[in-house]
């Protein structure tokens, strides 16, 4: 037995050395590799001249520079540390003089960065001035709009000229480039089979940490009181209260209390601490739910990551290591961060030759910023794979779809009169709507809502418009069409254009009765409310989006003594229409519509196409819910259905 305990002991440790050698090996080809493309960056940043965009962006700078100061020839720099001191001071002008003892931090800022620039002078300025001058304002506006928007923006505008990357890049140094960022690209895919078992540990180590929450949940509910009491005495709220009563009883009894007053002012204590008990357990309990539920919801984010975001995550670790190794290469060679300083371009406006230093390091600086970010764009954004394996699912439902289209469309074809549709009450009342109207020798009004011609209510209002205009046709009765959209009535005119013709009277089409009233939505119910009470029409269908409109037309049809039908998805103007018409189609009845009226093969397709959705997700809906029953852990029909 103790002979195989110690073997046991060996071989454990033989794999602990074996997997710290791989690491170690790992961590050591990782820091060789990403110093080897850290030079590489650094030998492209060594290799570029930078004289060619000197020549071309300098003399454009000093022009910048001297066109201002020809503008404002006494501007100084004592005007910036002006502005900033009223800036600090400006709720108390008066308490200006304390500046050099309330910020020190501050002389000494100023006196570094603006050289010339004395604070006492600037103080007593401001106490004789008090303010900034028009012409101040003026100048100080010209100065920063010279300094950002001209120099910084012209020197940004020559750099970058592709896209986000950066122009002054050759085609050979991008090359160069992108061959160092291939190196962490190919080294991460050689990782591939490593990399996928620390995901998969990663995903069992946070499936263990789900369970372990069903374990504090439970240990939380079987606590005792005693258990809680101790964690309520670390809560202040409960130690007032306890401690008031207490100090009550104490009170009671020191004045010689009869007896059931004590043990009444006891039970008021502890029925206190009974239902302090109970509500601090469910809140432990609660808030231990609310951190399970936030566990599983990342164990899944995590389970369900894929190679490519992996790639992703070990792309952006890398880069980061490689910034680690350029951090020292970039001190040897002072690459500081590019900016354009108010004493560069007064080293400008004086000729002075260090501006032409100071320049070409603060161009070297911008080449330098754009090199990196457009080596980190090269290893983080991958080319997006041509097949996403990821997505499958999509192109397996998308096939399965389409053949149960096919399926469905053929069916439709052949038995299409013998369908089964849901008898609609509303729908059955169009035909004696028409004909009352012909009986009366009244008109039709039918208006589609306030909707575009891109939203689904009015698509159906369309289909459903030219089965009403066939049925208007054949009972050779009036219709009018009033719309909110030019668009929309070229539409309306088309769809009952159609109708006639469909119906073997094109010649009594009037297209003159299919018009715009108004884009606005409340202008377009006053003015079919109008229509509704000049024309008295004898039938009115509302069919399409509406808002809050839909009272005001609905209201005038009915003060009109019209049949109505309306039909919209709005659930929030249902209750008006169902008020004030005789039939309201409810929800997904206006798409039905169109299918029940037409009988059309396509249209009916598209119904029944639906149906079949609706029972295939609802009995995915069924297992689904079944299995998280059973076990919370069983996600794979969710993995199956769920894609990026």
């Amino acid at each position: 037995m103790k002979r195989k305990f110690f073997s046991l002991i060996i071989m454990i440790s033989a794999l602990y050395l074996n997997a710290q050698e791989t690491f170690a090996e790992t961590d050591s080809a990782e820091e060789a590799l990403c110093r080897e493309v850290a030079q590489d960056i650094i030998n492209i940043y060594d290799s570029w001249d930078p004289q060619r965009d000197f020549d071309i962006l300098y003399p454009r700078v000093e022009d910048f520079v001297e066109t201002f100061y020809s503008d404002f020839p006494d501007f100084t720099f004592d005007l910036i540390v002006k502005e900033q001191v009223l800036e600090i001071y400006k709720d108390n002008p008066g308490e200006v003089s304390g500046l050099e003892t309330d910020y020190p931090e501050f002389r000494k800022k100023v006196e570094s960065e603006y050289p010339g620039v004395i604070v006492k002078n600037v103080v007593e300025d401001i106490k004789r001035t008090g303010r900034l001058t028009d012409y101040e304002k003026r100048a100080l506006v010209a100065y920063k709009a010279m300094k950002t928007d001209k120099i910084f923006e012209e020197i940004a505008r020559f750099i970058t000229t592709k896209d986000f990357y950066w122009g002054y890049i050759s085609d050979d140094l991008d090359k160069s480039l992108n061959d160092s960022a291939d190196k962490i690209k190919n080294y991460t895919l050689s990782r591939q089979d490593e990399l996928l078992q620390i995901h998969n540990e990663e995903v069992n180590t946070l499936l263990e940490e789900v369970r372990s929450y069903e374990m504090k949940i439970d240990s939380v509910e079987s606590l005792n009181d005693m258990a809680i009491v101790a964690i309520l005495n670390q809560d202040d709220e409960y130690n007032t209260e306890t401690y008031r009563i207490e100090k009550r009883i104490d009170s009671l009894k020191t004045a010689g209390a009869d007896q059931g007053i004590i043990l009444k002012v006891s039970d008021e204590k502890n029925r206190i601490i009974s239902e302090y008990i109970d509500v601090k357990k469910e809140k432990l309990t609660e808030n231990l739910r609310l951190e399970r539920i936030a566990a599983k919801e990342y164990w899944l984010e995590r389970k369900r990551t894929k190679f490519f975001d992996i790639k992703e995550e070990e792309s952006y670790r890398l880069n980061d290591l490689v910034s680690e190794f350029l951090i020292p290469l970039e001190e040897e060679r002072s690459i500081g961060s590019f900016d354009i300083t108010d004493s560069f371009i007064l080293l400008v406006h004086q000729n002075a030759p260090e501006a032409k230093t100071v320049f070409l390091d603060q161009i070297r600086y911008k080449y330098y910023s754009g090199l990196i970010s457009t080596f980190g764009s090269y290893v983080i954004f991958n080319k997006i794979p041509e097949f996403r394996t990821y997505r499958i699912n999509v192109l397996i439902g998308t096939i399965l779809f389409i053949i149960l289209f096919f399926y469905i469309f053929i069916q439709v074809k052949k038995n299409k009169e013998k369908m089964f549709i849901r008898r609609i009450p509303g729908l059955d009342a169009i035909d004696d709507a028409v004909g009352r109207a012909t009986e009366m020798g009244k008109p039709i009004i039918y208006d589609s809502g306030i909707g575009y011609q891109t939203q689904i209510e009015t698509i159906a209002s369309m289909l459903i418009l030219r089965s009403v205009s066939k049925k208007v046709a054949e009972f050779k009765a009036e219709i009018y069409v009033p719309t909110c959209d030019p668009i929309v009535m070229q539409i309306s005119e088309e769809m009952v254009a159609s109708g006639f013709l469909d119906a073997g009277y094109p010649e009594d089409h009037k297209k003159d009765n299919i018009f715009f009233l108004a884009a606005d939505q409340f202008a377009f119910a006053a003015g079919v409310a109008g229509i509704l009470s000049r024309k008295k029409p004898a039938t009115a269908f509302h069919f399409g989006y509406y808002m809050a409109e839909s009272l005001l037309i609905s209201e005038a049809g009915f003060a009109a003594g019209a049949i109505q039908v309306a039909g919209t998805t709005q659930a929030s103007q249902l209750p008006f229409f169902i008020t004030a018409c005789d039939y309201t189609l409810i929800g997904e009845e206006l798409y039905a519509a169109a299918a029940y009226i037409s009988r059309d093969a396509q249209i009916m397709t598209n119904l029944k196409l639906s149906d079949y959705a609706k029972i295939t997700i609802g009995f995915i809906f069924i297992i689904g819910t079944i299995l998280l029953t059973i076990n919370s852990e069983w996600t794979f029909l969710q993995d199956l259905l769920f894609t990026r």
